[in-house]
Parts: C-alpha cells; structure tokens; sequence
C-alpha cells in the first residue's frame, strides 16, 4: 500500500488527477483483479477516507472540492463506479471526479 500511497502522492503533486489516472495508477503499482475500475474506486475511496487526497470538480474556475465529509465522499466514489461497472460505462477523463492532495499530506516517503 506504501508503493500505491507514494504514487498517487508523486501524481497529485505535480497536477489535479481524474479518476481514469487512479486505474492506471493501480493497474501500475497494485494487483488489481478482474475489474480494475472496482480496484481503483476503493484505493480512490480509501486515500479520500483518510484524507490523503481531495475529491472534487473541475471548472473553468479551477478544482472545486466536494462539500461531503470524507466518509461520504468515499461512499460516493464507490458507489459511482459501482454503477459504472453494472451499466458497462466506458470510463472517460473527468468521470467520477478529480483529486487534489490534501494540505496536511505528506509527500512520498524516501528510501535510501
């Protein structure tokens, strides 16, 4: 998990991600099983829940942050792809949502 968790930090850093890197990113790092969508929505889930990392929109504006708690961020997130892995939804940049690093996250652990 520390590999994963390293991954995701190193990717929010230098941008905002959409959900279609966070497949990608566990397609890369972790044994993601029969429907990689599933596995990144609960890696996704689980990094919102401690809050490493911010769900949100983005606009013309900028990154808006979900107005949810992060237990009801991380709800959200699975149950979004659950209904996309139900109805075979094709996964699109943008879909689900967008993360940013939360403020009080640390950067990849280094490794001598």
């Amino acid at each position: 998990m520390d590999e994963l968790r390293d991954s995701v930090v190193e990717a929010c850093e230098d941008d905002w991600v959409y959900f279609a890197e966070f497949v990608q990113i566990s397609r890369d790092v972790a044994e993601v099983g029969e429907n990689p969508l599933t596995c990144a929505g609960e890696v996704a889930a689980h990094f919102v829940g401690e809050g490493l990392i911010v769900p949100g929109e983005l606009t013309d504006a900028g990154f808006v942050p979900w107005q949810l708690s992060r237990s009801e961020a991380a709800e959200r997130i699975r149950r979004e792809v659950a209904a996309m892995v139900r109805e075979d939804v094709r996964l699109y940049p943008g879909d689900v949502c967008w993360f940013e690093l939360a403020e009080n996250a640390q950067g990849p652990a280094d490794v001598d």
